[in-house]
């Protein structure tokens, strides 16, 4: 018989029992932190998330202050449909600087994927990327060949961009490049961002991108550090604060 959980939340309530799954999404979500008492149906005993070797690699990369751990023949209390308020409430905004440090690294990951990709055209896209800059050079450049790298890098980038993008900040609350550094995105209520609202996102991106850079400047002098697809996405991007 598969395992059931139970959790204590920030509110000291008793949450649960559910499968390793649903708990493993909790934990993506940020509603169980590294020191959030959780209680496993085999062994009958309490003991941090952390402890759970099946947990811990779903857990957020930091640790709030964990409840007082219940008694073992503690009464349940039935669970609401809207578990516990998310750990990130104890998050601040995400600034300028990190979040372009994010876009870097991410930008290094996916120029790598595709390279893998396109790796069995790599000699022809080569010759076309020198041909379209050598064109961009002439004072009248051959547009039949801008036109064409250029569909052919958006018919690459754009999909692969936009499954990247959906995938880890829909999954995982933010992509390898910012879970690197500790970000997340989250919805402007705290709560998580989903596949959907990644996607629209991503495409809010592009719009951004389309104001060359004022979209992201943005961030530096918005209150909330908000770049121009977030407040269209209505999105923020948080980390934790230092302690």
């Amino acid at each position: 018989m598969a395992e059931e959980y139970k959790i204590i939340g920030g509110d000291g309530r008793e949450y649960g029992p559910v499968s390793l799954e649903e708990i493993r999404q909790w934990c993506e979500d940020g509603r169980v932190a590294t020191g959030t008492p959780v209680w496993r149906s085999d062994e009958k005993r309490w003991q941090p998330a952390g402890g759970w070797d099946e947990l811990k690699w779903d857990l957020p990369k930091f640790t709030p202050t964990a409840p007082t751990l219940p008694a073992a023949d503690a009464a349940a209390t039935p669970a609401p449909d809207a578990i516990l308020a998310p750990a990130l409430a104890e998050t601040v905004p995400a600034g300028f600087w990190i979040r372009f440090g994010a876009y870097i690294l991410d930008w290094v990951i996916l120029t790598a994927m595709v390279t893998l990709i396109t790796l069995p055209w790599s000699e022809p896209l080569a010759k076309l990327q020198q041909e379209a800059l050598a064109e961009l050079k002439v004072p009248t450049p051959n547009y039949d060949i801008l036109t064409q790298f250029w569909l052919i890098s958006l018919a690459i980038n754009l999909p692969l961009g936009l499954a990247y993008n959906t995938y880890f900040n829909g999954r995982r609350g933010a992509t390898p490049g910012k879970q690197l550094l500790g970000l997340r995105i989250v919805r402007e209520d705290g709560s998580k961002l989903g596949y959907g609202r990644a996607a629209v996102r991503y495409l809010a991106e592009l719009l951004t991108l389309m104001t060359f850079g004022a979209g992201y400047v943005m961030i530096a002098f918005h209150p909330e550090k908000r770049a121009l697809h977030d407040l269209i996405a209505r999105t923020r991007v948080v980390r934790r604060p230092l302690r």
